[in-house]
């Protein structure tokens, strides 16, 4: 039961992308140069990829598909695996579907991104009148399931669902995803599926997307981190060899247990003192900490419970409406609780990099503009890396 070698895997999730729409001569075929994936595994793509629709309303609408996933048959050291390679965003109107944050019940009963599971269950039908007789007839062998920045989101609803549907010994590979859904999703995926490759640059904006309460996957656990890096840029995204640090250059490995890894916490207790609040900067590390600061201030203040299940169900509000709501409640109990909420709203000016980072008052309207300014700076970045992840 071989895992794919970084270098493998990074090379799949690369080539995926070359199977979005067929040559000028009508075929689809894997355009870039990659020998590690010639070694492993065979694809047929005489009938085409499998199809999803993603993108603008529009595009579903009018049912726009383009090609997602190619399988492939392992051989040599792979022989009786299967692999699912899966594209990331390569459009303006796939960036649309990773911006679109709205909940949805997912096949395994948890939260997740609506945008991404109107993607995946588009594919579905296609992807199990293929991997049907295939896995039939390898019922021992593993089902490797690779993807970068959508492309990792997909490849992870895709190995979830694998592993319930065919029972078959599951490997998922991640490149720059975002988060996928609520901790219920993370925390059965990371049960379920068998074992889990989350790779990052720090400085990538896209794996910090969505931000809380959508967690990572595996929960609690571990990612690979290819690459450190200052602030957040749009570039550290990218795959290609050209770029720095791209991704087919930190993952061009033989070996995980030579690559850095980083214990993902998704819950350590963080209080901000407002007098402190130009120590925090643009960065994944701040991105982190604010997200934990907010977490802290709700079950401080016994709100945690209750914002999740409201998260989880829905509201007519929007959840940062509620979420606004919610601290300036929480503002209001004690004097103690105040001073942590005018902290953190503080240290999200400056992460933001506002030019004013003075909290005057703890209004819903002032708290509500404060999560605009935080989600913008870091939604822009994240859509200008989505938009050109090669």
């Amino acid at each position: 039961m071989a895992t794919l070698t970084p270098k493998l895997a990074v090379q799949l999730a690369s080539v995926a992308y070359d199977i979005q729409k067929p040559s000028s001569s009508g075929l689809y075929r894997f355009g870039k140069s990659a020998p590690e994936v010639e070694k492993a595994f065979q694809f047929d793509l005489s009938n085409g990829p499998i199809q999803g629709v993603s993108g603008s309303i529009l595009a579903r609408m009018l049912k726009r598909s383009t090609g997602f996933a190619a399988v492939g048959k392992g051989k040599g050291t792979y022989d009786g695996d299967h692999v699912i390679a899966i594209r990331g965003t390569a459009s303006l109107s796939d960036g649309i579907t990773d911006a679109h944050i709205g909940l949805t019940g997912g096949d395994n009963n948890s939260m997740i991104h609506a945008g991404f599971n109107k993607t995946f269950q588009s594919m579905k039908p296609a992807l199990e009148q293929t991997l049907t007789p295939m896995l039939a007839r390898s019922s021992t062998g593993t089902v490797h399931c690779v993807g970068h920045s959508l492309g990792g989101a997909l490849a992870h609803l895709t190995a979830d669902w694998v592993k319930r549907r065919y029972k078959n010994k599951v490997f998922l590979y991640t490149f720059g995803a975002p988060r996928v859904g609520l901790d219920g999703f993370a925390m059965k995926t990371s049960n379920n599926i068998d074992r889990i490759f989350r790779c990052t640059h720090a400085a990538d904006p896209v794996p910090m997307v969505p931000l809380w309460p959508f967690v990572h996957a595996p929960y609690q656990g571990e990612e690979v981190l290819l690459a450190q890096g200052q602030g957040i840029s749009f570039a550290a995204h990218k795959m290609a060899v050209e770029a720095t640090p791209g991704y087919l250059n930190t993952a061009n490995n033989d070996s995980w247990r030579s690559l850095q890894t980083k214990s993902s916490l998704n819950h350590i207790a963080v209080r901000f003192k407002y007098e402190n609040r130009h120590q925090a900067s643009f960065s994944s590390y701040w991105a982190e900490k604010i997200s934990s600061g907010l977490i802290t201030l709700l079950k401080d203040a016994g709100y945690y419970t209750a914002v999740m299940a409201q998260a989880a169900i829905g509201t007519g509000l929007t959840f940062y409406d509620m979420l606004a709501r919610t601290l300036e409640a929480v503002a209001k109990a004690s004097t103690k609780l105040a001073e942590q909420t005018k902290g953190l709203l503080g240290h999200m000016l400056v992460f933001a990099r506002q030019a004013v980072t003075t909290v005057a008052e703890l209004s819903f309207k002032f708290i509500r503009w404060v999560f605009d300014a935080t989600l913008g700076a870091l939604y822009r970045t994240a859509r200008e890396a989505i938009n050109s992840v090669m």
